[in-house]
Formats: structure tokens, sequence, C-alpha cells
């Protein structure tokens, strides 16, 4: 699981929040069922370096705040509509011992990717970061959603007839 480090001690408003854009942080807000809003800020770069700079809605993070770690699910991205650099971030904390949906990134080895991300429904910690495909598991000239393995309790939601991969024509 990707850990991010959050910081307390945002001011409320605009004006707070476009000074920490200028010094380099993202304003965030962490929610929950029984998690009191609680307005965060983190590094950008830190951030995006973390994600592998394909930061989505959907994945799951282990947020560190003040020296204790949350699960969360990035709940929300709000991007600057022009310069496209993040502007916010809405953290959403999650029960590990209840089932939900996430985004999981999809790595290729030796094929061509055709999405980069399926949503899948399990229990946080079954729920992996990454499912990785490869040539190997190219029957014919395509792999489909559907034929992607997932971990025992993990169930998938994208459409199974969705093409994720397929032989690269260069190989």
């Amino acid at each position: 699981m990707v850990q991010v480090v959050a910081e307390t001690g945002r001011e409320a408003g605009s004006r707070a929040s476009r000074r920490l854009r200028r010094e380099g942080s993202v304003p965030a807000i962490l929610y929950g069922k029984t998690q009191e809003p609680l307005r965060l800020f983190v590094n950008a770069h830190d951030f995006e370096t973390a994600l592998s700079h394909r930061v989505t809605t959907g994945v799951l993070l282990d947020l560190s705040v003040e020296g204790s770690t949350v699960l969360v699910k990035l709940q929300d991205v709000q991007r600057h509509p022009v310069r496209r650099v993040l502007s916010h971030l809405d953290f959403l904390a999650v029960d590990a011992a209840e089932e939900m949906e996430a985004t999981v990134e999809v790595l290729a080895d030796g094929v061509e990717l055709l999405i980069s991300s399926i949503v899948v429904k399990g229990r946080p910690a079954m729920i992996p970061a990454v499912v990785r495909v490869s040539a190997a598991d190219i029957a014919e000239e395509v792999v489909l959603a559907g034929g992607i393995q997932l971990p025992k309790g993990v169930v998938l939601v994208t459409a199974a007839d969705t093409p994720v991969a397929r032989l690269s024509e260069e190989g």
C-alpha cells in the first residue's frame, strides 16, 4: 500500500489554500463515518511521486497524520482547470472490516495496455495495489477484465468484457 504523509494545521479559506499551493503543498480534507473532518495538507511533489504520477480517485492509501496511520480511499481530486496541477484532495477514511470498491492500477509485462486501471470490490486488506497482465495471460489477442486473476474475496466491478491489454504489434 502506498504511504502518504499529511500534516495538520491548515487554515480555512481560499487565501490560506493559495498560500499552501504557492509553497508546493496541496490542501486536503480527511473525513469518514467515524472520522471528524480534518483539514490537512500534503506535499504535492511527494504525493504525485508516491502515486507514480498517476493520481486517480478510488485508490487506497495509508495516510500518515501526526504519527498515526489511517487507511483511506482517495475520494476526489481537483486540478487547476488550465495548468492541471493538483488543487485539492479528499481522503475518505475506510473501515478495514467493511467491503468497499477501489480502483486498482493495471501494469503490463510485454503487452500493450488499453486501460490503466480496473475497479474491484472487497475488504481493503485483500485488495491489491496493482494487478499485472503479461503475454502469458493472453490466450487469443486480448486480455479481458474478467480474465485477470484477483485474490480470493476480491470481486471485479469493471465489466468482465472490458478489453484490458493486447499483444503489442512489435513483439
